[in-house]
């Protein structure tokens, strides 16, 4: 065993890496998951529309909704990094998690009017 086998533990030095990145996403997880909650909504509810207007459901617009999950998810994450070691205001990620999930909400409703019809959907979008 050589002298810095000695000092780093490769076991302990993954552990604390492992618990470094739980802790980082730890005070956006709630939030992510309810992002993903809502853009999961607004995928079924998506197909419900194009189905209901004979359009088909194809691989690439569901890459595109993965996509975009995704990149919601880093552009909370960068929002977080930013908030917690440059600003250090405490709410920022919050606030623009929920305008994402206010855009998702608006994109449940205009798809809820596409396949109701109903006039109080067209209202509120």
């Amino acid at each position: 065993m050589t002298y810095l086998e000695k000092i780093f533990d490769t076991n302990k030095v993954w552990t604390f890496i492992c618990f470094y990145i739980v802790s980082f996403f730890e005070p956006v997880g709630p939030l992510v998951f309810w992002l993903f909650v809502f853009v999961l909504i607004d995928l079924v509810v998506g197909i419900l529309a194009s189905l209901k207007e004979g359009n088909y459901v194809t691989s690439c617009g569901l890459r595109k909704t993965s996509q975009k999950f995704f990149f919601y998810f880093l552009t909370i994450i960068r929002i977080e990094s930013i908030d917690k070691y440059m600003v250090m205001w405490g709410g920022m990620s919050r606030i623009f998690c929920a305008i994402l999930c206010g855009v998702e909400f608006y994109s449940i409703l205009e798809n809820f009017y596409r396949i109701t019809g109903h006039r109080s959907f067209k209202i509120l979008t």
